[in-house]
């Protein structure tokens, strides 16, 4: 929310989810010798994440011509069935899917606020639209109520919402699967490659974090009682990569954030780095250097 207030990218609709950020509280990375404050840097990581992200989504849906479904894992508060929508490139259907106490908070929202609740209506066809606490079902957006480390139950409550295991399909994981051990993530995986003859996983999360640098990241996570119980999978990109394999995807590929960094249109790179002055450009790179865009896909024949 502060990064777009700020300037680095342009999200409407943001504004209706999360309140105007007040003046921000540097974290402290760790205590002791390497106390370094890295929430600026924080701005520039979220902006390639978003960029990043958006530039394989898009890829993607114009490989399919949007005759495709993209489901959204731990979608939280994000918005991008309403950027897309403004962008003419919705999916045949947008699902998103998250813990049922997310997912109230976000309908609440939606409900309460008409420049959410519009275009909703004005993509609906067919059918009423059905709304209720823990779940909202329209012709080309759902949100699901669901613990994504149960799959069988994840799959049941999507297909009650009209998913379509035979269109080409995109799953996104931002920051989710992380927080899941290993073999939950690995059977989440599992059961994307075989649900979905044509599909993409993208996943963005942490990376090389046996280092230093990495520890204090964990560290740090565990004093605020966030604990990160897939950071063994977070070992490297060929971790990242080699649980995408093992797990039926036939393609991956994964490269850290500062990789990306350097791929993005560099005159829009000049115009974001000017927006706040980045002191500490070595801890901005190591900071970048562990996050990752891990992208992998089945018949790639079609994609």
């Amino acid at each position: 929310r502060f990064a777009v207030s700020v300037g680095y990218w342009k999200d409407p609709y943001i504004q209706y989810f999360v309140r105007q950020a007040k003046e921000r509280k540097a974290p402290e990375i760790n205590r002791g010798k390497l106390a370094y404050e890295y929430e600026d840097n924080t701005n520039i990581c979220y902006y390639a994440r978003v960029h990043g992200v958006s530039y394989l989504l898009k890829a993607f849906l114009k490989k399919t011509e949007c005759n495709c479904q993209i489901v959204n894992l731990g979608a939280g508060m994000d918005t991008l069935f309403w950027r897309l929508k403004d962008e003419n490139l919705l999916p045949r259907k947008y699902f998103e899917v998250d813990f049922p106490m997310i997912v109230a908070r976000k309908i609440h929202n939606i409900k309460s606020k008409p420049p959410l609740s519009k275009p909703i209506i004005e993509s609906h066809s067919g059918d009423s639209l059905l709304i209720d606490s823990h779940s909202l079902d329209s012709s080309r957006y759902s949100i699901v109520g669901a613990d994504l480390r149960f799959s069988s139950d994840l799959e049941e409550k999507l297909k009650k919402h009209n998913l379509d295991i035979h269109l080409p399909t995109l799953l996104i994981a931002e920051c989710v699967l992380v927080y899941m051990t290993p073999q939950q993530s690995a059977n989440l995986l599992k059961w994307a490659a075989n649900t979905f003859p044509v599909a993409m996983f993208i996943n963005y999360e942490q990376v090389n974090m046996t280092d230093r640098f990495g520890q204090i990241m964990i560290e740090n996570l565990q004093r605020r009682q966030c604990n990160l119980a897939g950071v063994e999978v977070c070992r490297s990109l060929e971790s990242q990569r080699e649980r995408l394999l093992l797990n039926g995807w036939e393609s991956a590929h994964a490269i850290d954030m500062m990789k990306v960094y350097s791929f993005l249109p560099q005159a829009d790179v000049k115009r974001i780095e000017e927006l706040e002055f980045l002191d500490e450009k070595e801890l901005f790179e190591q900071l970048m250097q562990h996050y990752c865009i891990c992208w992998a896909s089945k018949e790639n024949s079609n994609l």
